[in-house]
């Protein structure tokens, strides 16, 4: 086993450069809006890196390149679609988002809708989030388990949650996007150690790519037929732009982002500042998942117990030289980390801004201020202990129950945000009818936890391809709704002057 008291060492200093982080920004936290959106104070650049690490999860960094491992490089292509997702926001969504003037995304339903569309929106969110940020932090430290058995995965999972709300609830938004882009640097370095260690175990005169083309793992046939309903270049295409939606239009993690930069012109450098990054995506993907099988080809065997996230983990704590490794485990966690922190200050936005704050009208800002720390603390926590249970006693129906409800929120809000943004004459009857249907839409496709199977035994799950579930879901919500609005009479003046994309385009900052 090729760990040592350096790699702790390596984690430590790790972990105390990002506590130090939330120490040094808090003392510029002197507002609610300092704690949400920076004041707009933030480099471009660093929230470009921002935006990648929060999309970027740790499940990610150790899944996709399980895929390739086990599948060819196709999975490693779905940053593809994404890019033309962050392409569309640059130009659509980043110049509506900054000249409505809202703390929250979910504000926005309320402007556009009502009041209601705003507490559905935010509370799916803060929700949704709460079991995120469990699973962020509980599948990683599974998989170090079965890499490095004599860890202590409470304790592990733990000390990592603890750190992330010590650094978010200290520094706001300001020390979660600086801290973002550290981890982005750290879990790049740590994958490119990956690669570097993989592709050097290959014997002097073999061609690597020869030999993945030989296992097919590579591309295999039919790999760029034009088929949107299978895992072919298209369908990767089509599906990743569909499947990130949700994120850069309707989730607050990086909506909120849009604001951190001075003017809009930073918000968009910001964003095709991430098409680099995701190409690099690309190229990490690959090269780890590509880089895992030479190693296990030609070094030496991968262990028959070792399979699946393990795979990544294992690599890492036994081949990779000592120091080193125990950089890429801190890669492994700046992964966890960013997403954790984005969420956690995200989380307390919307509880503050969407929830408190309506109800307490006279709150001040200092008080907006306290309650969004405390929120951070409480959701923290809560996220932690519920990471501490699934460690200890497994998932259980509950959490497959609630993920699944809450996570089916995601396409029916994408919807919303779209008919508001795009259907000038829908008024919310309409946009109910959309939200409502769609959810009977996702439940239909997606039979959250067998739940349909079970009260109707002759249902019989339609088979659609995963990435396109999104459209289907999407898709039922926007269609139905305009449709709707041709019968629900228009909406009133304020719903939509400065609120839909058509009467923000001459619209100054």
């Amino acid at each position: 086993m090729n760990w040592h008291w350096i790699n702790w060492v390596v984690l430590c200093l790790y972990f105390l450069g990002v506590v130090y982080i939330g120490v040094y920004f808090s003392k510029k936290n002197n507002s609610s809006e300092d704690y949400f959106t920076a004041s707009g104070r933030i480099p471009a650049w660093v929230t470009a890196c921002s935006i990648y690490a929060t999309a970027l999860s740790s499940l990610s960094f150790i899944a996709i390149p399980a895929s390739v491992y086990k599948s060819g490089w196709i999975m490693g292509l779905a940053p593809l679609g994404i890019i033309l997702m962050v392409l569309w926001s640059a130009y659509v969504f980043v110049p509506f988002f900054r000249k409505i003037k809202v703390t929250t995304a979910y504000e926005y339903l309320e402007k556009r809708f009502d009041r209601s569309f705003r507490l559905v929106g935010s509370l799916s969110f803060i929700l949704f989030h709460i079991i995120r940020i469990a699973v962020v932090l509980y599948l990683p430290t599974l998989a170090l388990i079965a890499a490095l058995p004599g860890v202590n995965p409470i304790l592990l999972t733990a000390i990592v949650g603890f750190l992330c709300v010590v650094y978010t609830s200290m520094g706001g938004i300001e020390a979660v996007v600086w801290s973002d882009a550290i981890q982005t640097i750290v879990l790049l370095a740590g994958a490119f150690m990956i690669i570097i260690v993989g592709f050097m175990s290959v014997p002097d005169g073999v061609n690597a790519f020869e030999v993945l083309q030989e296992n097919n793992k590579i591309f295999h046939p039919g790999t760029f037929d034009f088929n949107l309903a299978g895992k072919t270049f298209w369908g990767i295409l089509l599906g990743g732009f569909l499947n990130s939606i949700y994120s850069y239009v309707a989730s607050q993690d990086i909506v909120q982002r849009y604001n951190t930069t001075k003017n809009i012109e930073e918000a968009k450098k910001s964003l095709f500042l991430n098409i680099p990054l995701l190409c690099t995506s690309i190229v990490i993907f690959i090269g780890m998942g590509s880089a895992l099988f030479l190693y296990f080809t030609f070094h030496r065997e991968l262990p028959a117990n070792i399979d699946g996230n393990a795979i990544l983990p294992y690599f890492v704590v036994h081949d990779i030289p000592l120091g080193l490794s125990g950089l890429v485990i801190a890669a492994i966690f700046a992964a966890a980390q960013s997403t954790v922190s984005s969420s956690l200050n995200s989380v307390a936005t919307c509880i503050t801004s969407d929830i408190v704050k309506p109800i307490m009208k006279n709150l001040t800002d200092k008080g907006e201020l306290k309650i969004a720390k405390y929120c951070s603390w409480i959701v923290g926590i809560v996220s932690s202990l519920l990471a501490l249970r699934f460690i200890s006693v497994g998932q259980g129906d509950m959490f497959l129950y609630f993920q699944a409800i809450t996570g089916l929120l995601g396409g029916p809000i994408a919807g919303l945000f779209l008919v508001g943004i795009f259907i000038k004459r829908a008024n919310a009857k309409a946009a109910w009818v959309g939200f409502i249907i769609s959810i009977i839409v996702a439940v239909y496709i997606g039979n959250p936890a067998g739940l349909l199977s079970k009260f109707f035994p002759a249902y019989e799950q339609p088979h659609i391809f995963e990435f396109l579930i999104s459209l289907v879901i999407i898709g039922s919500c926007v269609v139905p709704s305009y449709i709707a609005s041709f019968f629900t009479g228009e909406p009133l003046p304020k719903k939509i002057e400065h609120l839909t994309y058509e009467s923000t385009k001459l619209l100054s900052e």
